[in-house]
């Protein structure tokens, strides 16, 4: 049986974070490499599963030498195929599944973050707080506008009218670097690449519904969801007859962020709706409460500024997450580099020190697989996302986590839920969708620039379960192509049998 990841993971992190700085995870003594033998024909004749899937790999769309494969039977994890399994390669969003694991294994499933609403002076009978309103953020990446509205009626439930003082965010559970190194700019103003701050708002993105109008030559309608008033908008488009071309740029000027629509939307037709990246998430987490807020008779006198809850501070309000299973879900379903960056930070925060940074969640993260003893000597992790141009992980490495995790009880039933699943869900709904492999993959999706990655399980016709881990970088086809070609692979293996499979590879033998 695999060794699990929980039996003695705190006694291997705790010596793994004293170990002096810089210090790396004791490997292995090297072995010398052997040729490994050709796979034996399947008893029923046809080439064994690792003939077959070598000849796919063949495929000219896949870079022979900057492509990484592994494929674990389990759960005994014996390899059935692997090419370049030990290449450091980009691993693209898959890296989320090492973010999943130490996340679930440290901070543990049912792990809920907490945002504070704290004040400094009692609620007096006519609902005037005659001091400051604060708002402490601790790392929650689920503050959405739902959240916010949940909040703003306890408040109000309370019998606050009134605060005289200002509103002020704590965001001081984290540092205040915005993006990891190695991640696009900010003016890539996209959804993928929103900054990460402690107290966040709606996954620090807004969305622009750009409506026509009726009226050719006039301005198209824009409505800001969840809020407006953090906003400064130039609305430059027009509503025509041509095709629709609408751009919708945000710019971060002199503290403001500003949201310039132009272009032309056809006259009759249904909304563009497109998603922005927020500068300083603190405050538009601000500017979202006190416009919520307002609708619940709420009034805000002072300004809105970050700083810290003062010692005495009296707690008003405790608002909780959903259980960090389900964020992880939500994670890996639709692939958001935003969580990922949060839960990096927090596991920083929780077992290095405040205030949660990049470096010391990927310390955690680090300690986490050093002590499931899988080394971490050669890779390198810039993020939690895998957005990064500087993270190199081996397809050995993740198959190897997802190997150890499917047979650990406390966290292996919830990284395989959060995992997209075939044909059905996530980011993998419009592939796998074929009768032999719809809903038997479950596996998280990569992409960037220069890499497509898949990684996770599949089971065969004698529902036999394997791990498997695809790193495609540097691809000389389309992504459809690529896609294509990754998906053959992982339906080969699902339609195969336990007698296609060859006699077990020596671990001297693996390339």
């Amino acid at each position: 049986m695999p060794p699990t990841i929980t039996g003695t993971l705190l006694a291997c992190l705790l010596a793994s974070l004293a170990a002096p700085a810089g210090a790396a995870a004791a490997d292995p003594p090297a072995q010398k490499p052997a040729v490994p033998a050709a796979p034996e024909p399947a008893p029923s004749g046809r080439p064994a599963l690792a003939s077959r899937l070598a000849a796919l790999v063949a495929s000219p769309v896949l870079h022979p030498q900057e492509t990484g494969i592994s494929v674990l039977s389990l759960p005994e994890g014996r390899p059935v195929y692997e090419k370049n399994a030990a290449a450091l390669l980009r691993p693209a969003s898959t890296l989320k599944i090492l973010t999943s694991t130490a996340a679930l294994a440290l901070l543990k499933p049912e792990f809920v973050y907490e945002t504070r609403v704290c004040a400094d002076a009692a609620i007096d009978a006519s609902g005037v707080l005659p001091g400051n309103l604060y708002i402490q953020g601790r790392g929650a990446p689920d503050l959405v506008g739902e959240a916010w509205w949940l909040i703003a009626r306890r408040l109000s439930d309370m019998g606050l009218r009134r605060v005289e003082g200002s509103l002020i965010a704590d965001e001081s559970y984290f540092d205040t670097v915005r993006r990891p190194a190695g991640w696009p700019p900010p003016a890539a103003d996209s959804w993928y690449n929103a900054p990460i701050g402690a107290l966040s708002c709606n996954f620090n993105v807004v969305t622009v519904r750009v409506e026509p109008s009726p009226l050719l030559g006039a301005r198209p309608d824009l409505t800001l969801e969840p809020i407006a008033s953090y906003f400064q908008v130039l609305n430059r488009a027009t509503t025509g007859n041509q095709t629709t071309a609408i751009n919708v740029d945000r710019a971060f000027d002199q503290g403001q962020n500003v949201l310039v629509a132009s272009g032309t939307i056809r006259r009759g037709t249904g909304a563009v709706v497109l998603n922005r990246a927020v500068e300083e998430p603190a405050l538009y987490a601000l500017h979202a409460f006190r416009e919520i807020g307002r609708q619940y008779g709420i009034e805000i006198a002072g300004g809105i500024s970050t700083g810290t809850v003062p010692e005495g501070a009296r707690t008003l309000h405790i608002h909780e997450s959903r259980p960090l299973a389900a964020l992880v879900r939500d994670m890996n379903k639709n692939s958001n580099n935003f969580m990922a960056e949060m839960i990096l930070k927090t596991l920083g925060a929780q077992f290095v020190g405040i205030p949660g940074t990049t470096a010391s969640g990927v310390e955690m993260v680090r300690a986490f697989l050093s002590g499931i003893g899988v080394s971490t000597a050669a890779i390198t992790l810039a993020d939690g996302s895998g957005l990064s141009d500087d993270d190199r992980v081996t397809a050995r490495l993740l198959a190897d986590v997802l190997m150890r995790s499917r047979a650990d009880f406390e966290i292996g039933p919830e990284l395989m839920t959060s995992l997209p699943i075939g044909g059905a869900d996530g980011t993998l709904n419009d592939r796998f969708g074929g009768e032999q492999a719809r809903r038997r993959v479950r596996a998280k999706t990569g992409r960037v620039s220069g890499s497509v990655s898949l990684a996770g399980y599949v089971t065969n016709r004698d529902a036999r379960v394997f791990a498997f881990a695809i790193l495609a970088n540097q691809p000389r086809g389309t992504i459809e192509a690529v896609h294509r070609t990754i998906d053959r692979l992982v339906d080969e293996i699902a339609t195969s049998t336990d007698a296609d499979l060859a006699a077990p590879v020596p671990e001297a033998a693996r390339p």
